[in-house]
Protein backbone atom coordinates (compact mmCIF):
# COMPACT_ATOMS: atom_id res chain seq x y z
CA UNK A 1 0.00 0.00 0.00
CA UNK A 2 1.14 3.54 -0.88
CA UNK A 3 2.22 6.15 1.85
CA UNK A 4 0.28 8.47 2.88
CA UNK A 5 1.32 12.40 0.94
CA UNK A 6 2.91 14.60 3.80
CA UNK A 7 1.66 18.33 4.43
CA UNK A 8 4.21 19.47 1.80
CA UNK A 9 2.89 17.24 -0.98
CA UNK A 10 -0.66 17.81 0.16
CA UNK A 11 0.02 21.38 0.23
CA UNK A 12 1.51 21.55 -3.12
CA UNK A 13 -0.94 19.10 -4.64
CA UNK A 14 -4.06 21.44 -3.77
CA UNK A 15 -2.12 24.55 -4.50
CA UNK A 16 -1.50 22.70 -8.20
CA UNK A 17 -4.87 21.92 -8.39
CA UNK A 18 -6.39 24.79 -7.35
CA UNK A 19 -3.81 27.75 -9.24
CA UNK A 20 -2.38 28.26 -13.03
CA UNK A 21 -4.77 26.07 -14.70
CA UNK A 22 -3.10 22.88 -12.78
CA UNK A 23 0.25 23.98 -13.94
CA UNK A 24 3.37 25.61 -12.28
CA UNK A 25 6.64 26.76 -12.82
CA UNK A 26 9.22 28.68 -11.54
CA UNK A 27 8.08 32.39 -10.62
CA UNK A 28 4.48 31.84 -11.43
CA UNK A 29 3.58 33.28 -8.41
CA UNK A 30 3.17 30.21 -5.38
CA UNK A 31 5.80 28.08 -3.85
CA UNK A 32 6.69 26.04 -0.86
CA UNK A 33 9.49 27.70 0.96
CA UNK A 34 12.10 28.32 -2.22
CA UNK A 35 11.77 27.47 -5.79
CA UNK A 36 14.27 24.44 -5.36
CA UNK A 37 12.15 23.45 -2.20
CA UNK A 38 8.77 23.14 -4.45
CA UNK A 39 10.67 21.74 -7.47
CA UNK A 40 11.57 19.14 -4.53
CA UNK A 41 8.06 18.31 -3.90
CA UNK A 42 6.89 18.17 -6.84
CA UNK A 43 9.28 15.83 -8.21
CA UNK A 44 7.69 13.28 -5.69
CA UNK A 45 4.29 13.87 -6.82
CA UNK A 46 5.74 12.91 -10.33
CA UNK A 47 7.42 10.17 -8.84
CA UNK A 48 4.03 8.68 -7.35
CA UNK A 49 2.24 9.65 -10.35
CA UNK A 50 0.08 12.58 -8.96
CA UNK A 51 1.99 15.04 -11.17
CA UNK A 52 3.58 15.48 -14.66
CA UNK A 53 7.39 17.08 -15.83
CA UNK A 54 7.79 18.79 -18.93
CA UNK A 55 12.17 18.36 -19.18
CA UNK A 56 12.29 21.12 -21.58
CA UNK A 57 10.16 23.66 -20.17
CA UNK A 58 10.77 22.41 -16.43
CA UNK A 59 6.43 23.03 -16.04
CA UNK A 60 4.73 20.80 -13.74
CA UNK A 61 0.89 19.62 -14.37
CA UNK A 62 -1.63 17.69 -12.40
CA UNK A 63 -2.08 14.05 -13.46
CA UNK A 64 -5.78 12.43 -13.48
CA UNK A 65 -4.04 10.77 -10.34
CA UNK A 66 -3.23 13.47 -8.54
CA UNK A 67 -7.11 14.77 -9.03
CA UNK A 68 -8.44 11.50 -7.48
CA UNK A 69 -6.06 11.69 -5.11
CA UNK A 70 -7.71 15.15 -3.98
CA UNK A 71 -11.13 13.67 -3.95
CA UNK A 72 -12.04 15.26 -7.94
CA UNK A 73 -12.27 13.70 -10.76
CA UNK A 74 -13.09 14.59 -14.63
CA UNK A 75 -16.47 13.56 -15.94
CA UNK A 76 -15.93 10.66 -18.31
CA UNK A 77 -18.30 12.25 -20.57
CA UNK A 78 -17.28 16.19 -20.75
CA UNK A 79 -14.13 16.46 -18.52
CA UNK A 80 -15.64 18.95 -16.74
CA UNK A 81 -14.40 18.87 -12.66
CA UNK A 82 -16.40 17.50 -10.23
CA UNK A 83 -16.04 16.22 -6.52
CA UNK A 84 -16.07 12.45 -5.87
CA UNK A 85 -18.44 11.32 -3.65
CA UNK A 86 -16.81 10.56 0.17
CA UNK A 87 -18.05 6.72 -0.40
CA UNK A 88 -17.62 6.31 -4.26
CA UNK A 89 -18.24 2.06 -4.73
CA UNK A 90 -18.13 2.88 -8.39
CA UNK A 91 -14.88 4.40 -8.91
CA UNK A 92 -13.22 7.46 -10.80
CA UNK A 93 -13.95 5.68 -14.04
CA UNK A 94 -17.76 5.89 -13.70
CA UNK A 95 -18.30 9.22 -12.97
CA UNK A 96 -20.69 11.58 -14.61
CA UNK A 97 -21.40 15.43 -13.56
CA UNK A 98 -24.91 16.68 -13.02
CA UNK A 99 -24.85 18.53 -16.26
CA UNK A 100 -24.52 15.50 -18.48
CA UNK A 101 -28.14 13.92 -18.80
CA UNK A 102 -28.53 10.28 -17.71
CA UNK A 103 -27.02 7.74 -20.45
CA UNK A 104 -29.48 5.03 -21.15
CA UNK A 105 -27.85 1.60 -20.27
CA UNK A 106 -27.76 0.49 -24.18
CA UNK A 107 -25.94 3.47 -25.69
CA UNK A 108 -22.20 3.96 -25.43
CA UNK A 109 -20.44 6.61 -24.09
CA UNK A 110 -19.17 8.30 -27.63
CA UNK A 111 -22.74 8.34 -28.58
CA UNK A 112 -23.67 9.98 -25.25
CA UNK A 113 -21.27 12.30 -25.88
CA UNK A 114 -22.04 13.29 -28.98
CA UNK A 115 -25.74 13.71 -27.56
CA UNK A 116 -25.29 15.84 -24.79
CA UNK A 117 -23.26 18.20 -26.96
CA UNK A 118 -26.26 18.86 -29.15
CA UNK A 119 -28.04 22.17 -28.57
CA UNK A 120 -31.50 22.97 -29.96
CA UNK A 121 -32.01 26.30 -31.52
CA UNK A 122 -34.74 27.79 -29.16
CA UNK A 123 -38.25 27.72 -30.03
CA UNK A 124 -38.65 31.26 -31.34
CA UNK A 125 -36.00 31.11 -33.00
CA UNK A 126 -36.95 27.55 -35.02
CA UNK A 127 -38.05 28.72 -38.66
CA UNK A 128 -37.56 32.44 -38.34
CA UNK A 129 -35.83 34.54 -41.22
Amino acid sequence: MARPLGRLQRTALGSLARLNSGTWTPGCGWEIESVARTMQVLDSLVERGYAAKTSATGRYTITESGLNALGWASCRLCTRLIRLPEQASTGPAATVCSWCPPMPSHTSVRDHAAAASLDPAPPALVGAR
